[in-house]
């Protein structure tokens, strides 16, 4: 008798979700991940397809975590339970170094953005990221006493005792304008007590043992600029809760993290950085979480691509295979080269972190190139992960809409990648700002540039010029502008400058020495790309034929 697998619900489960994936092997290699790092890797590809998969897909419909307010004595406990399975996929990305091995052992961001690719669920990689993020700001901005104290908690070795954080920014009158925060922090001694009524979207509420929460201290100014940045751990030293979950909310997806509405009332905390560095520090912190936000938008696009691809080389309709259908294979086609694009961009991003994140403000200028580039990924990518993950469900036609199967949860989480860590309007005004204020588009044109002047395809050198040109012409006429009508444009100028950096990218990729086999792959790939977003056009027929080149993953 043949032993029960998951193998009929997740057609991808017996391949390995690294190794399948040549283009990101190729991709983290060609913008700076050490190949000592490919092994491990490897060995997550797997745990995902083996375990991971069920696992992510049980929680979101079956098990997701619970609120427990009350404890047996009916004491405020405000815990929340997450299943064995959902607690062991977690346990095994922390024993693997996603937290850590910044810290502990100089691993490189790539590292840690790979892991987020691999898993591939926007909720647990929340969870992660947000205790990232929480170590971070410790690391780069806690004094001696606090990190000594609370920062050994975080890179513990042992998973099951390692520490959890979260980010408690927004408020309900607030959102994104974290200048309306009506939070307030009281000094007494080295000690602080935040008042919040209202935090209203925090995430990994109830698993976090730490915070990062932003308030204003009694007496500084109003807006951004007199927020500072606390670190609040979840109980008092005497041992009681620090905070109060209202609740938890109920989510279209990302069910795996919890986010409830936390209260505080004169709840202890620690001062993190100066008063006057808090939102710089707030911001910072953010930064970190754009970028995940696009390596997870990504990774969910993959995940639902290739389950779309597998089922369309089983599928018959109408005397033949799905895939040999041309409707099918263009859309197959042009979901890989978004797809591909979109990561390119990422990974870009995530090189320009590796070399800038230990900067202090006031920043240099090529940190505030990584910011450019990071609110250009964060749009760019959420997009695209929308998208695929959407036309993902539509080639399983009527099954894809179903929950008894796992391609919608791709689609349901990747709509929150263009509203979480601000949404597209947000990072579109963040993008204006740092090259108003900033100048770094100076340092994104004269990049590309370069890049432009390298490639030796006349064809795509001459799209990307186009591109580039484009791009100028659009911020020498937004520069004329009243900045009320430069906003109106914002998001096409994001826009513009992506499709012009993906293209770059996609034929550096391709032209670089060493791509190896991959070469004419990813010069296809740019110049799939060049149609349908630069030139425009539609895509001649002919691509068509080139199709299984472009898929390249193994059907089984």
């Amino acid at each position: 008798m043949q032993r029960q697998t998951p193998d009929s619900l997740f057609l991808s489960s017996n391949l390995n979700h690294f190794t399948v994936d040549e283009p990101f092997q190729q991709m983290l290699l060609a913008f700076g991940l050490p190949e000592a790092y490919l092994p491990q890797l490897q060995q997550i590809g797997t745990f995902m397809a083996k375990k991971g998969l069920e696992i992510l897909d049980y929680t979101d419909k079956a098990a997701p975590p619970r609120l427990r307010m009350f404890d047996l004595l009916g004491q405020r406990l405000d815990y929340v339970q997450i299943n064995p399975g959902h607690r062991e996929v977690l346990e095994y990305f922390l024993s693997q170094g996603i937290i850590n091995a910044t810290f502990t052992e100089g691993a490189p961001w790539h590292f840690h953005f790979a892991l987020g690719y691999l898993l591939a669920d926007a909720g647990m990689y929340c969870t992660l990221t947000v205790t990232k993020q929480t170590a971070y700001a410790l690391f780069k901005y806690g004094d001696e006493k606090l990190k000594q104290e609370f920062l050994p908690h975080f890179l513990h070795t042992d998973p099951s005792q390692a520490w959890y954080g979260a980010t408690f920014y927004s408020e309900t009158q607030a959102g994104s304008d974290l200048g309306a925060n009506k939070a307030v922090a009281r000094r007494k001694g080295d000690m602080w007590y935040i008042t919040s009524l209202d935090k209203y979207f925090a995430s990994n509420a109830g698993i976090a043992d730490a915070a990062l929460v932003t308030a204003r201290p009694e007496g500084a100014p109003s807006g951004p600029k007199g927020l500072a940045l606390f670190f609040v751990p979840a109980y008092r030293k005497n041992g009681q809760p620090n905070y109060r979950i209202r609740r938890l909310k109920e989510k279209l997806g990302t069910r795996s993290v919890p986010t409830g509405e936390v209260e505080l009332e004169d709840a202890e905390g620690y001062l993190v950085g100066s008063t006057e560095q808090g939102i710089y520090i707030a911001l910072e912190v953010l930064t970190v979480a754009r970028i995940a936000n696009a390596i997870a938008a990504m990774g969910l696009a993959r995940k639902a691509y290739l389950d779309a691809l597998l089922y369309t080389h089983h599928r018959e309709a109408f005397g033949k295979k799905l895939v040999d259908h041309p409707l099918i294979r263009r859309d197959l086609l042009e979901m890989e080269v978004e797809l591909e694009a979109n990561l390119a961009l990422t990974l870009k991003t995530i090189d320009l972190f590796n070399t800038t994140w230990q900067q202090t403000p006031p920043y240099k200028t090529d940190y505030h190139y990584t910011r450019l580039m990071g609110h250009i990924a964060k749009n760019m990518t959420a997009e695209a992960s929308a998208w695929i993950t959407r036309m993902a469900m539509e080639c399983h036609g009527g099954i894809g809409f179903m929950e008894d199967f796992p391609i919608a949860r791709w689609h349901r989480d990747a709509l929150v990648t263009p509203i979480w860590e601000g949404a597209s309007n947000i990072q579109a005004l963040d993008l204006l700002e740092v090259i108003v204020k900033k100048q770094a588009h100076r340092s994104f044109l004269e990049e590309m540039h370069q890049l432009a002047s390298d490639v030796h395809d006349a064809e795509l050198q001459k799209s990307i010029r186009q591109g580039l040109e484009n791009c100028e012409q659009e911020l020498n006429r937004m520069a004329k502008m009243k900045p009320d009508e430069a906003q109106y444009f914002a998001k096409d100028l994001l826009q513009l400058m992506g499709h012009t950096a993906a293209l770059a990218l996609l034929t550096w990729l391709g032209e670089r020495p060493g791509a190896g086999k991959q070469s004419n792959r990813f010069l296809n790939i740019a110049r799939i790309y060049a149609y349908r977003h630069l030139l425009r056009q539609a895509l001649p027929l002919e691509w068509l034929r080139k199709a299984e080149e472009i898929f390249q993953l193994p059907v089984p």
